[in-house]
């Protein structure tokens, strides 16, 4: 327990020194579009996090201008979380639907979670509550909405409700 809270004061303080640093991002000289880099050089990783523990991105500024209450482009998987949790809610809905509606929500808290910017967090944490509504024994959903919380916890924020509400 102890090591676990280490790791997410750890994490909190790492996210609050991250957001410090530019966020700006230039095309290499190559002009390769996929090939960017950060005014110190550096490439951001845009793979999956390893590890319980969400990835500190070295572009914490704003998300992509787009999208809703987020800032962030994220219409398909609104619209995915709305037709299958439209189906999960319904008369009669099976274990399928419901396990479909908790992995779409996961899908999205996951966008939300490794997108390296902590104000996203509280999305993420919205969605991996909504997920473990349908499946109450999602692991990943569990683990990421505890870390969340510890995260906020450590830093001495209240947690936010989001994904609490009936």
């Amino acid at each position: 327990m102890r090591n676990h809270l280490s790791l997410s004061i750890l994490i909190g303080a790492a996210l609050v020194c991250g957001a410090c640093g530019s966020s700006e991002q230039s095309k290499s000289s190559t002009g390769n579009a996929e090939a960017t880099t950060t005014a110190t050089g550096r490439t951001p990783v845009q793979s999956a996090p390893t590890g319980d523990a969400p990835p500190v991105s070295i572009a914490h500024g704003t998300p992509p201008a787009a999208g809703g209450q987020s800032g962030m482009d994220t219409a398909a998987l609104d619209k995915k979380v709305e037709q299958v949790e439209s189906k999960a809610k319904a008369p009669g809905a099976t274990q399928a639907d419901k396990t479909a509606a908790a992995a779409a929500y996961l899908e999205r808290g996951n966008v939300f979670y490794i997108a390296g910017n902590p104000s996203l967090y509280k999305f993420a944490l919205r969605d991996f509550r909504r997920a473990l509504r349908y499946d109450p024994n999602n692991a990943e959903a569990r683990a990421k909405q505890q870390q969340i919380t510890e995260i906020y916890q450590s830093m001495g924020r209240p947690v936010p409700d989001l994904g609490n509400e009936p």
